[in-house]
């Protein structure tokens, strides 16, 4: 007979086949969900690289202007400092400055002009040229001398080249302006910036505090105004993002018209003297982002394969297993009947056991604040005092008694919780209250059993894992039925839980009805209230 049930059980294996199919339909559907989790991470990482490569482009450029603007700090300090030194003295050095300026590749024209009231005096620059001087013509009649010291930053477009005019003007006297000043070749600078600084993932584009282009890698941009850069991100926005929002990049996605590709922008400034600038550095979703995480995604989905197929593997293996197991498996059913027996055996030895726990947690716990209690009630109330003992006394002779099965009276239970809750009413005084209500009016229902400090167990459990002042007092009903008793208290979980409480009491109840075969002790919270039904035995 056994036999032929195990064959029956064996055959049944089969709908584990189907099972595996199910598994592996989640299995596949679950990386259907994780991929793009993968992909967000992905991105995050790239982003970050991306933020490296900006902060690199950002300090190169920073580097290279700031060199380019030292000539005009010079001149600023040597002017301020002059008052010590002549006219032409001053002249001389500021000249020479002028004429070590024109050293570097990147300025193609240098000038100092005296501004006095019989004129504008222009000091010219030995490779002073013709086109030097149409690029130069009208600029003592552009200048505003109404407020100097001042530096000023212009762009200039012309049919030849494109310059970037840095100059810095100041009154020497009362009738005499000094301005110096240095032309940038735009189109030499971008050619030196882009053969120092390779673009790997990205383009990077450099405008003045207007918007109009200084650096491109489309270099017939380079002088005008780009306005549909800062159609989402405003220019103001980005001058003023460092003191909002510091250490967040300002970002946008559009299409760029020098790759014609959907690119991500982020937008930066740098200082360099007292002037602003705008750094874009554009990077193209298609080839950065997408391009890298959908490599991740076909490794994710190798992986994937590479599971299913060990996956498989394992489970033809199982299956082999299962037939080698299926004669052990006979064994096995004849040991499942004395296992149970002595599972039955081991609950009971585990209730006592943890009941044997429960007591000597209570013993000095309980023990020490009664005595603090006590200690408070001697000197202010010695006849309630001699009640406290006495009732002490009665609490630990009842916790010292051994219960045949582990189970006592209702009545009895009842009788020394009140005892019980008389100690903790001393201790709490009003922030505790317990009610007793028998619904069923039925007087023999008392002489029912339960477990021994069941409902102790449930008013200490109410008191150590609630909070519970004078003015939200911890209220514990307990509703005794014909079947069973209902312990219900306010339920205001304690923010910070007893790390020593393992609920040794519950798993106590548990067991000993478990022991009995009664399946239908519980607890619940409902309506904000922490529930527990305990079944009454016969």
């Amino acid at each position: 007979m056994k036999s032929y049930k195990f064959l029956h059980q064996f055959q049944k294996h089969q709908k584990y086949f189907y099972a595996s199919l199910i598994l592996i339909f989640f299995f596949f559907a679950a990386s259907a969900v994780i991929t793009p989790k993968i992909t967000l991470v992905a991105e995050s990482l790239l982003e970050d690289v991306i933020h490296e490569s900006l902060n690199s482009k950002k300090n190169s450029i920073k580097f290279e202007f700031n060199n380019l603007n030292n000539f005009l700090i010079y001149s600023e300090n040597l002017i301020k400092n002059s008052s010590n030194t002549s006219y032409k003295e001053l002249e001389k050095k500021l000249t020479l400055i002028k004429d070590i300026a024109l050293f570097s590749d990147l300025i193609s024209d240098s000038f100092l002009y005296v501004m006095t009231p019989n004129g504008t005096k222009s000091i010219e620059s030995s490779n002073f040229t013709n086109e030097s001087f149409k690029l130069r013509k009208g600029i003592s009649k552009d200048l505003d001398v109404s407020n100097s010291p001042k530096f000023i930053d212009t762009v200039i477009a012309s049919t030849e080249n494109v310059i970037y005019r840095k100059s810095y003007m100041q009154n020497q006297s009362e009738d005499t302006i000094l301005v110096v000043g240095y032309d940038i070749d735009l189109l030499a600078f971008w050619k030196n910036f882009s053969e120092n600084n390779v673009a790997r993932i990205g383009y990077t584009v450099v405008t003045d505090s207007h918007g109009i282009c200084l650096l491109h890698p489309e270099t017939k941009f380079i002088g005008k105004k780009l306005n549909r850069y800062f159609n989402n991100v405003s220019i103001q926005n980005i001058l003023n993002n460092e003191n909002t929002s510091p250490g967040i990049r300002l970002k946008d996605e559009t299409t760029s018209q020098y790759l014609n590709l959907e690119v991500r922008r982020y937008f930066d400034k740098i200082v360099v003297g007292n002037n602003s600038l705008i750094v874009i550095e554009s990077f193209p979703l298609d080839m950065v982002l997408k391009e890298k995480t959908e490599q991740i995604q076909d490794y994710f989905l190798w992986i994937s394969l590479l599971a299913f197929i060990i996956f498989m593997l394992l489970f033809l293996v199982s299956r082999y297993q299962l037939k080698e197991e299926f004669l052990e498996n006979l064994q096995i059913v004849e040991e499942k009947e004395k296992l149970i027996n002595a599972n039955e055996k081991y609950q009971k030895e585990n209730a006592v056991l943890q009941l044997t726990q429960l007591k000597k947690k209570i013993n000095p716990h309980f023990l020490f604040n009664s005595l603090n209690s006590l200690h408070i009630l001697i000197d202010s109330k010695p006849e309630l005092s001699k009640e406290f003992v006495i009732k002490l006394a009665d609490v630990y002779r009842y916790l010292l008694e051994n219960k045949e099965g582990n189970l006592i009276t209702v009545k009895k239970e009842i009788t020394f919780l009140k005892q019980y809750f008389f100690l903790h009413e001393i201790r709490f005084k009003k922030s505790i209250n317990v009610t007793i209500n028998n619904t069923c009016k039925d007087e023999s229902i008392l002489y029912k059993r339960i477990p021994f400090l069941a409902l102790e167990i449930l008013v200490e459990n109410a008191i150590k894992h609630n909070e519970f002042t004078k003015h939200h007092p911890l209220n514990i009903e307990i509703l005794i039925g014909s079947s069973k008793i209902q312990v219900m208290n306010n339920y205001v979980p304690r923010k910070l839980k007893n790390s020593e409480s393992h609920k040794i009491g519950l798993n106590y109840l548990k067991n000993s009805y478990k022991y009995y075969n009664v399946k239908t002790f519980k607890t619940e919270i409902s309506d904000g209230k922490f529930i527990c039904h305990l079944p009454l035995l016969t």
